[in-house]
């Protein structure tokens, strides 16, 4: 599904095209004047959810008007550190890159501005740091653990050594490390971390907040990777229900765990349990999010994979030309 860009970004899209198409910058100071009143123009919008994919056409808008105006604000010599509100859409745009599956738009945005801010605002300004932890995110998301690992324990040393270990940004940033362990398949030391964030995060932050859920997904993860499939199944399960619970029942972060369910039903053997979870969650995941992206074309492989374990094979070849009916048990 399609939706509508917000008016309030269509309007300021308008607003910021009239101003540099008026104006003649005949001198440097007229160029720096115009870029101030776009930023701040820009700045002033409204604080869409990045990780919701009804505000993605309005976020694809907006990435290029301020993929633009970076380009001109260091022409000019404006810091694109300047003001607060704009360095926090900046950051929100970098997660919605992310979270749109454009990860390599991403990567390259985010170590410019990165670079920039450490410049202009230091390497420990929180907002540096958030810049930083998007660009490990999307190296991440671009299986990238190479460069992603260094940028990840930096972002928690600093934010230890500034916070303290229980600050939810520094447990935020363990988060993350944990993720990334996983993905380098360091299970060991996966499970270490993220056994201890777990318990860091339930005593600071409870259990219903999004970073300790955040965290005992990577820590199913690690149970997953070295073998642990039972608990970490039982842990997938927790989850899901907490993101129901915190998230809503069409939240992607909430269909992104009910797919954990699944990869692990089907690694037990519980092929049908699986089909029936990925039967059922990509009509959900295709309506909320679009058939292209990432987690619709992955349940779709799922699905296939179930349907050809249960020696389902036309049903199977089925899949990618269509959602197939949701045919009962054989």
């Amino acid at each position: 599904m399609t939706h509508p860009v917000d008016p309030e970004v269509e309007r300021a899209h308008s607003y910021v095209l009239n101003l540099f198409r008026k104006s003649t910058f005949v001198d440097p100071a007229e160029l720096a004047m115009v870029c101030r009143e776009a930023r701040d123009r820009f700045a002033a919008l409204p604080a869409l959810d990045p990780d919701d994919p009804s505000t993605w056409t309005s976020y694809e808008l907006i990435t290029a008007d301020v993929q633009t105006l970076l380009g001109y604000l260091r022409e000019a010599g404006v810091p694109s550190s300047e003001t607060e509100r704009f360095r926090s859409l900046v950051i929100r745009v970098l997660r919605y890159l992310y979270r749109a599956d454009q990860a390599d738009p991403g990567a390259l945005l985010a170590e410019l501005v990165h670079r920039d801010w450490q410049m202009w605002i230091g390497e420990a300004h929180d907002h540096t740091l958030e810049a930083a932890g998007r660009l490990a995110a999307c190296l991440h998301a671009l299986d990238d653990s190479e460069r992603a690992r260094p940028v990840f324990e930096r972002i928690l040393r600093l934010r230890s050594g500034k916070q303290g270990d229980d600050h939810p940004d520094t447990l935020l940033a363990a988060c993350n490390m944990g993720a990334c362990l996983n993905q380098i398949r360091d299970f060991g030391a996966a499970f270490r971390l993220n056994t201890g964030t777990v318990r860091r995060c339930e005593r600071r932050l409870g259990k219903k907040a999004r970073t300790t859920i955040l965290a005992t997904e990577n820590l199913a993860g690690s149970l997953f990777g070295l073998g642990e499939l039972e608990r970490a199944l039982t842990l997938y399960q927790d989850i899901h229900q907490r993101y129901r619970q915190v998230s809503g029942e069409n939240a992607l972060a909430t269909l992104d765990a009910q797919a954990g369910i699944a990869i692990t039903l089907h690694k037990l053997g519980h092929y049908e349990a699986a089909r029936v979870i990925n039967a059922g969650l990509l009509p959900r995941i295709e309506r909320v999010a679009g058939k292209n992206y990432s987690g619709t074309k992955n349940t779709r492989s799922r699905l296939e994979m179930n349907l050809r374990a249960l020696g389902r094979k036309e049903e199977a070849d089925e899949v990618h030309g269509g959602i197939p009916k949701l045919a009962g048990p054989p």
